[in-house]
């Protein structure tokens, strides 16, 4: 365990991760991969996040086994947060924990990417983004209602300028993320039902019977007996017939 490592010999190992050992430069010479290692770590202590990752990258290839796989995934996602690039931190960080739930480092990666992600997209207006943030940083912390009110407050973004159907599309994922967050959001609801509803009329004044049939379906999952979605549904029926 890291945590285990004697303090006395802490400089010494850095220092060999890095090249900065006597042996390195006929370490590099015998094993490129170890080159490349050395030469990433070397980069990131440094300060030079973005060119530690591109070295780090040509490492890929080269990983053998599982947990190869996941110390080199590990390793670039906290390489992505230093460097700034905090969305691709979350995507890797998330699919960590997927594999990994129990791990706290991963757990706690993925909790201060995303919400640097979060941050980051609310103050550029990329507020379906900062809802799919928001929603990574709600699978692993404690602090729920924090991650509720911000989540809350980005699909109401996502809504208010929903007006062609994509971007009513869009509003059903924001609204569907609060969901999963917090299946009792009475606004989380209406909001879907809104969304649901003006996207099965549009489907049939459109012709497109599937999309107003899986719309008015989506409706009555949310809203059971809604009667909007009922009488849709008749009428497609009807149509078919």
């Amino acid at each position: 365990m890291r945590t285990e490592i004697p303090q006395f010999a802490i400089k010494p190992l850095l220092a060999i991760r890095s090249g900065r050992f006597w042996l390195s430069p006929v370490v590099a010479r015998l094993s490129p991969r170890h080159g490349a290692m050395m030469a990433s770590y070397r980069h990131e202590q440094e300060g030079r996040y973005e060119q530690a990752l591109e070295v780090w990258a040509e490492l890929k290839a080269q990983n053998r086994t599982r947990e190869q796989s996941l110390r080199h995934t590990l390793r670039r996602a906290k390489l992505e947060y230093k460097a700034g690039r905090f969305a691709d931190a979350v995507r890797d960080f998330s699919m960590l924990h997927a594999l990994s739930p129990g791990d706290a480092r991963v757990a706690q990666g993925l909790e201060s990417a995303a919400l640097r992600a979060a941050r980051q997209a609310q103050a550029e207006g990329r507020w379906l983004d900062a809802c799919r943030m928001w929603a990574e940083f709600g699978r692993v912390t404690a602090k729920r209602e924090k991650c509720r009110r911000n989540l809350r407050d980005c699909a109401r973004y996502v809504g208010q300028s929903a007006e062609t159907t994509q971007q009513i599309q869009e509003s059903v994922e924001a609204w569907g993320l609060l969901r999963t967050i917090d299946q009792d959001s009475r606004e989380a609801r209406h909001g879907l039902e809104w969304c649901h509803a003006g996207l099965a009329r549009a489907a049939e004044r459109n012709g497109d019977t599937t999309a107003a049939r899986r719309h008015w379906t989506a409706l009555l999952e949310v809203a059971p007996g809604d009667r909007r979605a009922q009488e849709g549904l008749q009428r497609l029926d009807s149509g078919e017939r």
